[in-house]
C-alpha cells in the first residue's frame, strides 16, 4: 500500500494515537468512582467528550474482545480515554479509548473529520488502512467512515502490541478490520446512508 498519500495528516494521527497512550498512562480518566469502579465505562460528566468516551468504552467492553482477538482466556482491562476539544466549545471532540486484551491494546476513537482516502469498505462504509511511524514505532490505523455515502466523521480503530514490540500491518489489519465489523455499527454516529 502506498503511504505517501496522508504526509502531514497521518503523521499527526500517528503522534495523537502514541501521545494518547503516553497521557492514558500518566492520566487514567477517572470515571467519578473509586478504583475499583465495577463500570469504568461510566461518563464523568455530562460533556460531549465524556459522553462520547463512555459510548465508546461501552461498545469495546461489549465486543467480547478476547474471542475476537484469538486471545479467549485473556480478561480485558480498561486504560482510558484521552479526549482532543474541539476548536469551539460546539464542536464535536475527538475521542480515544483504550481496552488491553492479553497482548493486545485495542484503541477506539472518533473524530469529526474525512478518511484520509478510501480504500475498501468495512460494513458497508468507505474504510482506509493506514500504515507508517511515528518515532520509531510502527503504527497501524484502520479508519472507517460514520456514513456508507462518506463524509461528516470517522471512527477509527488501533490494534497495537501492549509491550511496543512490533505487529505485522496484515495482522493489524485483520484485527482491526474485526474489531470495526464487530463495533462500529451499534454506535450512535454509524448511519446506513
Amino acid at each position: 500500500m502506498d503511504v505517501s498519500h496522508r504526509g502531514t495528516r497521518f503523521q499527526l494521527v500517528a503522534a495523537l494515537v502514541v501521545g494518547g497512550l503516553v497521557v492514558a498512562g500518566a492520566v487514567i480518566w477517572n470515571s467519578g468512582g473509586s478504583g475499583g469502579d465495577s463500570d469504568p465505562c461510566r461518563a464523568a460528566s455530562q460533556s460531549t467528550a465524556d459522553k462520547t468516551g463512555a459510548t465508546l468504552c461501552a461498545a469495546l467492553k461489549k465486543a467480547g474482545l478476547p474471542a475476537l482477538l484469538g486471545v479467549p482466556s485473556a480478561k480485558p482491562v480498561y486504560v482510558g480515554q484521552m479526549a482532543v476539544p474541539g476548536k469551539a466549545a460546539t464542536d464535536y471532540p475527538e475521542v480515544h479509548v483504550e481496552w488491553n486484551v492479553g497482548q493486545y491494546s485495542v484503541i477506539l476513537s472518533t473524530a469529526q473529520t474525512p478518511v484520509a482516502k478510501p480504500t475498501e469498505q468495512v460494513a458497508g462504509h468507505p474504510a482506509a488502512l493506514l500504515s507508517g511511524t511515528s518515532g520509531s514505532q510502527q503504527v497501524n490505523r484502520l479508519e472507517v467512515d460514520w456514513s456508507a455515502s462518506g463524509g461528516g466523521g470517522i471512527y477509527a480503530v488501533d490494534v497495537m502490541m501492549v509491550n511496543d514490540s512490533a505487529i505485522a500491518q496484515s495482522d493489524a489489519g485483520r484485527l482491526e478490520r474485526m474489531v470495526a465489523a464487530k463495533v462500529l455499527p451499534g454506535l450512535p454516529e454509524w448511519q446506513a446512508r
